[in-house]
């Protein structure tokens, strides 16, 4: 009896199974891939270049996950032997163009992202790599100086369908280089609304476009939303590809700085004086002109932060007694336009005596630190002596300042301010 139970109850699921396959059928088969890979299949079978192919790639994918120019130069030889063996396949052109991107070899990387999509076929597996490789492309092509190319690349891709958050911000960065300041906001505020992007960087791109449009009020405000996500503008420093134009890095962090709460106008300045320097050619040099024009006629320090210590200070007096000596202070640093100086001043109030084996109330004690700001072109860092000379001469004038003092037994402040060249 139990055993007719079992065959009744099988027979039953089998039956829902069978209707439930029926009301659901299976998906249907993909033809493309299945002809790709039957085709795959009869080539490793009939073509002996195949196999040592196939191997090459696999060491060079292999070299190329470590991200460094060393193995990226070894990776592209490895690709060399691939492509003389099998010259019509997409795909070593394809991890070829990555590793010199990795190598920023830009002319190189154009050329083989090229080749790739023009030996890819609908049917063959490397057509589901179109999507990136165009914008791998356009990311080459725009830092070869192409920039025509680039959008025109980026273009496609982006109204190709399904593109991604990234393809729309390196089309608006490459607009913003090309001078085109309304159609790189449109781009990318289109990739802000994506999720698959740094909003961090897209909205440091925003700020920038905007600030060149003459529309600061815009600009600010993609400015703050930036640093809700990215405080410190760590973001601009990390920037892993080459920016489009020389000096961009600059310009931008001058715009974060004047939009840090409280404004660091000392580090803005030292920025926007170091894009002046080296864009000759910009055709965005009158804007920044316009920017230092404006920080060079504020009254610095614009603030004086009290960064620890419990004791009331006054800051609007603290402020007031820096800036009777900001001109002294700042010309110690006339040859030195390179870094910024931050002073900290430590006030204590009276010390209570402690009594026998009592333990002090802690107050660390009264004196100047100085510390030299890391510089605006690290690829030229000051020396040791110009900071050390800088430093030597800002450090009496900042014992003069009459900072208010601390009326709070056992109490103390730290009042900081930062100090540019004039």
């Amino acid at each position: 009896m139990r055993t007719l139970v079992v065959i009744a109850t099988l027979a039953a699921l089998a039956g829902t199974a069978l209707a439930q396959s029926k009301r659901y059928p299976p998906e249907p088969a993909d033809k493309d891939e299945e002809a790709a890979q039957k085709s795959s299949l009869w080539e490793s079978a009939t073509n002996p270049h195949r196999r040592p192919y196939e191997s090459a790639i696999a060491e060079a994918q292999q070299l190329l996950e470590e991200r460094t120019p060393e193995n990226a130069l070894l990776a592209i030889a490895k690709l060399d032997e691939a492509i003389k063996l099998m010259p019509d396949e997409p795909k070593a052109y394809r991890i070829r163009g990555d590793a010199f991107m990795v190598a920023k070899d830009w002319a190189k990387c154009t050329a083989d992202l090229q080749a790739a999509l023009a030996h890819t076929k609908r049917v063959d597996a490397e057509a589901k790599n179109v999507g990136e490789v165009r914008k791998r492309l356009g990311l080459c092509q725009a830092r070869a100086g192409k920039l025509a190319d680039a959008e025109r690349t980026l273009a496609e891709a982006a109204a190709s369908g399904g593109s991604s958050g990234e393809v729309w911000m390196r089309l608006g960065e490459v607009r913003i280089a090309m001078g085109k300041l309304e159609e790189a906001i449109a781009a990318l505020e289109a990739a802000a609304d994506q999720t698959d992007v740094s909003q961090a960087m897209v909205r440091w791109l925003l700020a920038g476009a905007y600030d060149r449009a003459r529309r600061p009020s815009d600009a600010a405000e993609k400015a703050r939303k930036a640093l809700e996500i990215d405080r410190d503008a760590s973001t601009l420093r990390a920037n892993t590809l080459p920016y489009l134009g020389t000096g961009e890095r600059d310009y931008l962090l001058g715009l974060a700085y004047s939009n840090f709460d409280p404004p660091k106008p000392e580090y803005a300045l030292m920025y926007f004086r170091r894009f002046l320097k080296i864009a000759a050619d910009s055709p965005w040099r009158k804007r920044a002109e316009d920017h230092v024009k404006e920080l060079k006629a504020t009254v610095l320090p614009e603030t004086v932060e009290r960064r620890s210590g419990a004791a009331q200070v006054d800051l609007e007096a603290a402020r007031a007694a820096v800036r009777k000596l900001m001109p002294q202070l700042r010309a110690c640093l006339a040859k030195a336009p390179n870094f910024v100086l931050e002073v900290q001043i430590t006030k204590v109030g009276p010390r209570t005596p402690a009594a026998p084996g009592a333990r002090r109330t802690y107050a660390p004690p009264e004196g100047i630190t100085i510390l030299a700001s890391e510089p605006a072109d690290p690829s030229n860092p000051p020396t040791q002596a110009d900071k050390d000379t800088a430093i030597r001469c800002v450090e009496p004038i900042a014992a003069k300042i009459a900072l208010p003092a601390v009326k709070d037994k056992d109490a103390y402040y730290k009042a900081v301010f930062s100090v540019v060249a004039p």
